[in-house]
């Protein structure tokens, strides 16, 4: 399996006066209690239209106590667009242009599917990049 390493750093000189701030953060992604490294399910990009409803991005697919995380990007540079991020019918909260997610994810509730919808000038696009990671992918079995 593949080593993979999320990396994040939150530096600011002058959000508190007088305190500089660095948060700096990392993890190797691995299997539930192993050091093997995790797969990736799905990756991709895509477009919501915001006059569309909640497009499902990434259904629960069964993998209850395991390691998943999903990293998600609205990738518009319109400040008027942004992306409302829901799992199920609990919504997380907005991505702005520009902004990102990275996020554990239990898939194994039926209803943990992950929601997204586009809010913002109606009638235009916003682009978006994504990436689904996992312990294993199961295929279904032959029919």
């Amino acid at each position: 399996m593949a080593t993979t390493t999320a990396t994040v750093s939150i530096n600011s000189s002058d959000l508190i006066p007088g305190q500089p701030l660095s948060i700096n953060a990392s993890h190797t992604l691995t299997k539930s209690g192993l050091t093997e490294g995790l797969e990736i399910v799905d990756i991709g990009r895509g477009e919501l239209t915001e006059a569309s409803a909640a497009d499902a991005l990434a259904e629960a697919i069964g993998t209850t106590d395991s390691s998943n995380w999903l990293y998600l990007c609205n990738k518009s540079t319109n400040d008027l667009h942004y992306i409302i991020v829901s799992i199920h019918d609990t919504r997380l909260g907005n991505l702005g242009s520009g902004e990102w997610m990275w996020m554990p994810w239990n898939q194994g509730d039926a209803d943990a599917e992950i929601n997204i919808e586009a809010e913002g000038v109606t009638g235009s696009t916003i682009p978006y990049e994504y990436a689904i990671f996992q312990e294993a992918k199961t295929l279904p079995a032959k029919t």
